[in-house]
């Protein structure tokens, strides 16, 4: 199933050269118009002083990358273009493809975004934004179905990890000082 629906969307791919040129642009580069995005929330964030959503729209980024990280070593996968003759839009390594890189950081991002700060309207954007990151990269050539989803899940993953970390953080209103107490 996941290397016919490759094929049914790679099928796509080379027949209308503007279609293969905005989905050459998703597959690359788009990503770093996400990273500026998140970029811009986090300085947002930081001018509102919310450090604390700051922090843990970090901690939700990094143990994504872990979980990614922990599966790429558990599951070893070629990448379509290894595996079968079909149009590569994009020229990559054939290293591992499981699970994407790029649809981790871009669902890690939008999902923490859109989970762990008050910025929903963004953080739906982004979501859909990674998306289309994701089925760019399999149009391109350079993942299976399977890569993009194993992606969005290790996102999901590590911002529920996250969500469940920061219950137990303190809170601003559950740190209280004791200025007599400094005697």
């Amino acid at each position: 199933m996941n290397t016919n629906l490759f094929l049914s969307i790679n099928d796509l791919a080379g027949k209308n050269p503007l279609l293969d040129s905005v989905m050459v642009f998703s597959a690359d580069s788009l990503i770093y118009i996400l990273f500026l995005a998140a970029f811009v929330c986090v300085a947002y964030l930081a001018y509102k002083r919310q450090w604390r959503q700051i922090m843990i729209v970090g901690i939700a980024l990094a143990v994504s990358f872990v979980i990614r990280f922990i599966l790429s070593k558990l599951f070893i996968s070629d990448r379509p273009f290894v595996d079968h003759t079909i149009t590569q839009l994009l020229p990559h390594a054939a290293n591992q493809s499981f699970p994407s890189d790029h649809a981790t950081a871009a669902f890690a991002i939008a999902l923490a975004i859109l989970a762990l700060t008050r910025l929903k309207k963004t953080g739906w954007i982004l979501l859909a934004i990674a998306a289309m990151i994701g089925f760019a990269r399999i149009y391109t050539g350079v993942h299976y179905p399977l890569d993009v989803i194993g992606g969005l899940i290790t996102a999901i993953a590590g911002v529920s990890i996250t969500l469940g970390i920061t219950k137990l953080l303190p809170t601003k209103q559950s740190v209280q000082f004791d200025a007599k107490s400094d005697t």
